[in-house]
């Protein structure tokens, strides 16, 4: 309905409410439900030493990236943060890298998440507050597997209630970011055993009531985060790492009430036994908790162990392939992501360097037959032989990638 300066003086007031109830009715979209491309680096700590900010934000630029992940805190702080026992970097100087990176991203047009890591803090963090660390059974603040220098912290205590916000507000005071997100919290593959004198007022670990107690405060600490968000502009949202589907220690039914972003991580580089289906049953996983919210992936371009479903090699051709494989309600999905470059260990690939034939075989299984190979970014079909228990065919070629779909009987 449009409406001239004169028609508006005559129109009746009951056109006016109608038309304005009417336009009332078409709430904006969310601008995390329209992105279709999120990038994320996890900075290291001597990343401010050597980084090229302006190259970091144009290559992402370069990829129509619509928003990425930055690095507040990896355990350590990227910026010139006050907040008391948040360690500053060795290499950080006086830079605001943090900030660099944001007002970069920013200027390119793409959001920026701040991504912060709450499950670990250094050892004059446990000299100053104990009470903010788990304990064994001994008392002994429990160190991490990795990095023996780095303690675990205690969801249930202060850390959680204060260190944490105060470091979400000073992000707030400081940047324009769009949310924040949390990696390795809530707690991923079990529930946290932990002998700290808050926790001992909590049922036995492994038990159902432990269960509850845990959910609870996973869903208040959920919402004290996102309200931290929104202090910035009501826009802004708060989201953490909600680990592999129906493997997450939390109840995701109940998160998915409150959880604006579902980030799943499916990064198959520690060996793991994810079955070849495993992606798919991720997908009706969000599906099934988000209905229609955001939903993101993340996947390693590396490993720590023997990958199970996914497969990074070499050819003596000098070629680098990563190829991974997933069961779809359709058949089969097999990944050829090509990494080929002679720069691809020194800094941002920018340049692709075509790969010739790439022949495939894959074992199928029992019972499962496929009669048609269609490769989604040829769009093209190509033939293949066998069909039955086993399948090979030949992609022509892979500029930076291609998936050739299995459809099965």
């Amino acid at each position: 309905m449009n409406l001239n300066r004169r028609d508006f003086m005559v129109a009746p007031a009951a056109t006016i409410a109608a038309t304005s109830i009417l336009f009332a009715a078409e709430p904006a979209v969310p601008w995390q439900r329209k992105i279709r491309r999120l990038g994320q680096t996890n900075m290291t700590e001597h990343d401010p030493a050597v980084l090229d900010v302006e190259q970091w934000a144009d290559y992402w630029a370069s990829l129509k990236i619509d928003a990425v992940m930055v690095s507040v805190t990896g355990i350590l702080a990227f910026y010139q943060t006050k907040v008391p026992y948040h360690r500053k970097g060795k290499f950080l100087g006086n830079r605001d890298f943090f900030g660099e990176c944001c007002a970069a991203a920013k200027k390119r047009g793409m959001h920026v998440i701040a991504r912060m890591s709450p499950d670990l803090n250094w050892e004059d963090a446990v000299q100053a507050h104990p009470e903010w660390f788990q304990r064994d059974a001994q008392g002994n603040a429990v160190r991490h597997t990795e990095d023996p220098r780095l303690f675990r912290t205690c969801m249930f205590t202060t850390y959680m209630t204060d260190y944490m916000p105060a470091i979400m507000k000073e992000i707030n005071s400081l940047y324009d970011v769009d949310g924040m997100f949390t990696n390795a919290w809530p707690p991923l593959g079990a529930l946290p055993v932990c002998h700290c004198e808050q926790c001992k007022n909590l049922p036995p670990a492994g038990t159902v009531a432990y269960w509850d107690k845990f959910n609870e405060r996973i869903t208040w600490l959920w919402k004290l985060y996102d309200s931290i968000a929104k202090e910035k502009k009501p826009s802004n949202f708060y989201f953490a790492n909600l680990g592999g589907g129906i493997r997450s220690t939390a109840d995701l039914v109940k998160l998915g009430e409150i959880c604006e972003w579902f980030q799943c991580d499916n990064q198959g580089r520690g060996g793991d036994d994810t079955p070849i289906w495993g992606c798919a049953l991720q997908g009706r996983v969000c599906h099934a908790v988000q209905k229609g919210k955001m939903s993101t992936n993340v996947t390693a371009a590396w490993s720590t162990g023997t990958p199970s479903w996914r497969n990074v090699y070499k050819s003596p051709q000098g070629v680098v392939v990563e190829t991974f494989a997933w069961e779809t309600q359709a058949g089969f999905a097999v990944h050829v992501l090509n990494y080929t470059n002679p720069a691809m260990h020194r800094g941002w690939i920018r340049k692709f360097y075509p790969i010739g034939g790439q022949k495939v075989r894959m074992s199928l299984p029992q019972g499962r037959r496929v009669t048609r190979v269609e490769l989604l970014r040829a769009e093209k079909n190509i033939p293949f032989t066998g069909g039955s228990g086993s399948i090979e065919f030949t992609i022509p070629g892979v500029l930076d990638y291609e998936v050739a779909a299995l459809h099965s009987a």
